[in-house]
């Protein structure tokens, strides 16, 4: 089976409310889609969002450039099925590019999903799950308004609760904290994320006011580039510290853990490029007793299904899973979306990544209308 036609679209789902963290706000899902269609009629569909300034030097608009004018007609022609080598391709077509790699080939696991009539967590060994827990998120705002949308969460279904921290003010985050902590009692996980927000020292006077708040771990706490600040909070241990921007590719993971740097990873599927990469640093992580935790809060069901796929295939990652950005947004890009309203999500059970893209919604939120109506 053949690729004989690369599609990009860029969309803007807007969300329900912003929602601020340390680096920047986002007050929609801008993302790119890709459509891969091969010779026998079948159709796969992939997506990368663009994060907030200082996440990735990714944008829509240099996703679709990148898609559109070197990995397209590089695919075009090429058999569906050789997967692992067309990712390397493309590594090798233009470094780089994560997010928009990480578009092309969940396109290509999804279409050969779909010609297989397998779902994607079978193509990648699994299942060794079929429902994830998730964890709730809560962008920065004033402490009893955070407190408010924590116990909401509880009250929903949710056991395990994300917190956005990262600003100068140290005591307002930590009144934060400790305000969401009181609302939901001691039997309720949370977890922090700095996005980068801290410098080294005011990350180290922030931990160490977090000691009686059994905190299961702090997210990037420092910039990517201050490994020896992280190696010494890890070291430190008040609270585990988990990486996000600083674990990008399977050679940041074995460099920050060869470091000691970090007590976990984040992935996210935009950001390290996809399934196979992501596979690698599952693999590095799990031979390193380095725990895992997938999942991003701010996506379409397109793309918190693909993580589904990969939170469920492997058992060292952990079950509480973090895919909750449907849940901020207005619209979605599938239909039906997905369903997280009780804190759970049930993996999807269908060939490749189990949903359906809508192109009514594409219609709706493309920022290209020409384009999307022709489609």
């Amino acid at each position: 089976m053949k690729i004989t036609k690369v599609e990009t679209f860029q969309v803007s789902v807007p969300s329900k409310g912003d929602y601020r963290m340390a680096r920047g706000t986002h007050d929609s899902l801008r993302s790119l889609v890709v459509r891969i269609h091969t010779d026998e009629g079948i159709v796969g569909c992939g997506e990368a969002h663009q994060g907030v300034a200082g996440y990735s030097s990714e944008t829509t608009g240099t996703m679709d450039a990148v898609v559109s004018g070197v990995y397209g007609p590089l695919l075009v022609g090429r058999e569906l099925a050789g997967v692992e080598q067309i990712a390397l391709d493309l590594q090798v077509a233009r470094r780089g590019n994560l997010f928009a790699r990480c578009a092309v080939e969940m396109a290509l696991f999804d279409a050969l999903g779909r010609a297989r009539g397998l779902p994607v967590v079978e193509m990648l060994g699994g299942p060794v799950r079929s429902r994830l827990e998730l964890s709730g998120s809560i962008g920065i705002d004033e402490p009893a308004v955070m407190a408010e949308k924590a116990a909401t969460m509880v009250a929903a279904g949710y056991r395990t609760i994300k917190v956005k921290v990262g600003m100068p003010d140290l005591a307002a985050d930590l009144s934060r904290v400790r305000a969401v902590r009181n609302a939901v009692g001691e039997s309720v996980a949370i977890r922090l994320d700095a996005n980068s927000g801290y410098s080294p020292t005011d990350a180290l006077i922030f931990i160490r006011g977090l000691e009686d708040l059994a905190i299961e771990y702090l997210e990037q706490p420092v910039a990517a580039e201050h490994i020896d600040a992280m190696a010494k909070l890890t070291r430190i241990g008040i609270v585990p510290i988990l990486a996000d921007e600083s674990v990008h590719t399977p050679e940041d993971a074995y460099r920050f853990i060869s470091a000691g740097a970090i007590d976990a990873i984040k992935i996210k599927i935009s950001k390290v490029g996809g399934y196979i990469a992501a596979r690698k640093i599952i693999d590095i992580a799990e031979s390193a007793g380095i725990k895992l935790v997938i999942g991003q809060g701010i996506c379409s069901s397109l793309e918190a299904a693909a993580e589904a796929h990969l939170a469920c295939a492997y058992p060292h990652v952990n079950p509480v899973a973090e895919m909750v950005g449907p849940t901020k947004l207005k619209g979605d890009l599938v239909d039906p979306p997905l369903d997280l309203r009780n804190g759970y999500l049930e993996l999807p059970e269908g060939p490749g990544l189990g949903v359906e893209f809508s192109m009514d919604a594409l219609r709706r939120y493309s920022i290209g209308a020409e384009k999307a109506m022709a489609a």
